[in-house]
């Protein structure tokens, strides 16, 4: 580790470009999980992988990469070699979802004269063991990217059930792409659940065709009704908000719909407009009678089709997509017949709301 650390993402990479050390090829590795010591390779791993482009600072600053760790929002393992080398890096990320029992499977990173062995596999193997004899998570859902199909083959290996698509999500300059809207990176929603409770699920009528189709690849107990109530008229809505304004995205986490359900949501629009965000998302709660009503209300702000989200509020969820520029869903590599339908259906829904 350098001394005194990179206080700042432009001083880590500064620092980084005028080192002159590298990581040899062909050495023997182990995996194991974090250590506060591994960080500037961690960074240095990174580093190498996505240049100065990933847009989260804390993967290129030793003491945010540290603290996310000791606060309990990132577990994560490394493949490190004899001479204390990180070659491969992945991650678990806690309190993404409305669900404190649900995490992330977080961005991983291995350097290019080790992608030809089983580093990730060992890193990911670590992780899913590690949780799941972890008692407080019930579930793990991954994003994996589009612009090449690995990590959507590591999900299906690990048994991770294909849900969703969001459509451009991750600027393209992280991944080698350029920075036009267009040029986003797409992301292939899964979910592996470990435990679940039974409950009700009420499914919005205009998708209950395409949501019967995810159940059956997912260990969930539900009571399934159609959706017919409205809005809640004695209560008012509660949103966790989210705003990503590195990469440009909003996150509208809609745990009651409430009867002021579409005015709170425009006003969140506009203020996420204002700043220049392009992909719109809400989650909405399928727990909820009334979830028909509210995709009815997306649909009409232009809203589309996501996915379904497994146990997001405890309850599941659905994912509603609104982008202020035309995908190019041509460019998005698919590994399963299961995400060629969903992008199939997800592009005429976009067609159907005027998206186009």
């Amino acid at each position: 580790m350098p001394a005194p650390w990179p206080a700042t993402k432009d001083e880590a990479c500064t620092r980084l470009r005028e080192e002159t050390y590298r990581v040899k090829p062909d050495q023997e590795f182990t995996v194991r999980l974090f250590e506060p010591g591994d960080a500037w390779g961690v960074i240095r791993c990174f580093f190498e992988v996505y240049g100065d482009g990933y847009p989260f600072d804390t993967y290129y600053v030793p003491q945010l990469l540290i603290a996310a760790h000791k606060q309990g929002a990132m577990r994560s393992a490394v493949a490190v070699t004899e001479c204390g080398d990180i070659v491969a890096f992945g991650s678990l990320l806690h309190h993404v979802a409305a669900n404190p029992r649900l995490c992330e499977t977080g961005q991983a990173s291995v350097i290019p004269d080790y992608r030809a062995t089983l580093a990730i596999l060992c890193i990911q193997e670590c992780l899913y063991t590690m949780v799941e004899n972890d008692a407080p998570i019930d579930a793990i859902f991954g994003e994996a990217v589009s612009n090449h199909q690995v990590m959507q083959r590591v999900s299906l290996l690990f048994g991770f059930a294909e849900t969703g698509i969001e459509l451009g999500l991750m600027p393209g300059a992280a991944y080698g792409r350029g920075n036009t809207p267009e040029e986003r990176i797409s992301t292939v929603l899964t979910f592996k659940i470990l435990r679940d409770t039974p409950r009700d699920l009420y499914l919005p009528p205009v998708y209950a065709a395409v949501l019967g189709t995810l159940l059956p690849d997912l260990p969930l107990t539900r009571t399934v009704r159609i959706s017919t109530a409205d809005l809640p008229g004695d209560a008012a809505a509660d949103f966790d908000v989210r705003l990503f304004e590195a990469v440009g995205v909003l996150r509208v986490m809609a745990r009651s719909a409430g009867r002021d359900f579409g005015d709170r949501l425009a006003r969140e629009l506009a203020l996420a407009e204002a700043k220049g965000v392009l992909v719109f998302q809400v989650m909405v709660n399928l727990g909820e009678p009334c979830s028909g009503r509210v995709v009815e209300i997306l649909r009409g702000q232009g809203f589309f089709f996501g996915g379904l989200l497994p146990q997001w509020f405890g309850t599941d969820g659905l994912l509603m997509q609104k982008l202020a520029f035309r995908p190019d869903c041509d460019a998005i590599k698919l590994q399963s017949p299961k995400a060629h339908e969903l992008l199939a259906f997800m592009r005429r829904d976009m067609e159907q709301v005027g998206r186009t």
